[in-house]
């Protein structure tokens, strides 16, 4: 169109030029000097025309260069994997590639001369997102510096892509604003990758503390058990035969038990115990749990609630160490819980061939600090406890190739989330995953 423009401008000019011209010659020109003027005329008019044929010429050759680096601009950005935008001093979009266009869900938007905030309007689920893109745009034009930072964007599946955003601001020679670059990569792979390796490194913590432990408790154990054995047998000889000082008599008793039940703690760490499978239902190992602790629960003024579907389910595990690993956690639900508490149990079966165990209570629950370290030997929030009973209920969950994780918050109770496996398969237990246990809320 441009083009059909020039060239009927270029016609008619060129119309008026030679018949006006010619009157003007013919009729105001002595005729000794028409020859040289019409000469002269014509030269002037293909220098004329000559000049504007090579300014149009050149300006259709920049014009073409100009979109062959667009077209190679274009190219490069589309293919790049990161987010590309470029925009123009009052924030208008400029150009963005492929990757940008969808990530925004704007791929048949024409975006171009358009603000965050107006292209907010063409998509509803990244509409805060890009009105958020807009406020970090003007932050960077008045730090009048490049600007880098990391970004969350939810995505409509329910995952959460991370990006390493760079901005950069350019400005004009007075100072005023000329344009902004906008790069983001991707980074979430590489996010997975650094949170792995901080547990690959947590495992490894916790495995190493724990071969401490074994080592620490298969010397010591065995050289305590003796000694214990005999000052048991006298505390309860002296206990016959001196009635003045029963009440200090069973103070000892019960220290001594206490120190009995932790080194059979030591030793149930030191010692890797055989697990021989067999067959139980999971509901009757709960409920001989719950008959067992009902009078500690009566003793704490705790109810008990147990929510278990009408049907069996048979699982192959260790049922006296699955026992072992629901009193350690019912007690301690029991013994958070305090005066008018509840606990509540429940179980349901989930895929792929797994159960999931759930011990509630409204107590007062864990502060992050400690649940970071819940489940770590002789770390306990108990006044007297030795937390190798989590230590323990840990370890027999590995040894059933499950997870354990809890969720808590202070004042507000905490669950304690079990998942086993219905089949057991031969190979070695894996190292239980650190994230699964515990895990925040």
């Amino acid at each position: 169109m441009q083009k059909k423009k020039l060239i009927i401008i270029y016609f008619f000019t060129s119309l008026i030029w030679i018949y006006g011209s010619n009157y003007l010659v013919e009729h105001f020109v002595p005729a000794s000097y028409m020859e040289i003027l019409a000469r002269i005329k014509e030269i002037f008019y293909l220098m004329v025309t000559g000049a504007f044929i090579y300014f149009f010429m050149n300006k259709a050759n920049e014009l073409n260069e100009s979109k062959e680096d667009q077209q190679r601009l274009s190219t490069l950005i589309n293919s790049m994997v990161d987010f590309v935008n470029f925009k123009d001093g009052q924030g208008r979009w400029i150009e963005a590639n492929d990757f940008g266009l969808q990530l925004f869900q704007l791929e048949n938007v024409d975006y171009r001369g358009k603000k965050d905030s107006e292209l907010a309007e063409h998509t509803d689920f990244y509409a805060d997102a890009l009105r958020n893109c807009e406020i970090s745009d003007e932050e960077t034009w008045k730090n009048k510096k490049i600007t880098r930072v990391e970004e969350a964007l939810p995505l409509p599946n329910g995952s959460t892509k991370f990006f390493d955003t760079i901005k950069v601001p350019l400005f004009n020679p007075d100072g005023s604003r000329q344009g902004l670059v906008v790069i983001g990569r991707d980074i979430t792979e590489k996010r997975d990758m650094v949170n792995k390796l901080e547990e690959r490194e947590e495992r490894l913590r916790r495995t190493e503390k724990l071969s401490v432990v074994g080592e620490l408790s298969a010397s010591v154990a065995h050289e305590i058990r003796n000694p214990l054995t005999s000052l048991k047998g006298f505390v309860q000889l002296l206990k016959v035969e001196d009635e003045r000082h029963q009440f200090y008599y069973q103070i000892m008793l019960d220290e001594l038990d206490r120190i009995n039940h932790i080194v059979g703690e030591l030793l149930l760490l030191a010692k890797p115990q055989a697990v021989k499978f067999t067959k139980a239902d999971v509901k009757k190992l709960l409920k001989d749990v719950i008959s067992l602790l009902s009078s500690e629960a009566s003793y704490h003024n705790v109810q008990i609630e147990s929510r278990f579907p009408n049907v069996e389910m048979t699982i192959e595990c260790e049922p006296n160490q699955l026992k072992q690993l629901f009193i350690n956690i019912i007690k301690n639900a029991i013994e958070a819980s305090g005066n008018g508490g509840m606990v509540t149990i429940s179980f349901k079966k989930m895929e792929p061939e797994t159960i999931s165990i759930v011990i509630e209570d409204n107590g007062c629950g864990i502060s992050e600090e400690r649940l970071a370290k819940i489940g770590e030997p002789f770390y306990s929030s108990k006044e007297k406890g030795t937390g190798l009973g989590l230590t323990v209920s840990f370890k027999i969950v590995e040894s059933h190739h499950g997870t354990i994780h809890f969720e808590s918050r202070e004042n507000q109770g905490t669950s304690v989330h079990i998942v086993l496996p219905i089949l057991q398969a031969s190979s070695v237990p894996p190292h239980q995953d650190n994230k699964k246990q515990p895990s925040l809320r």
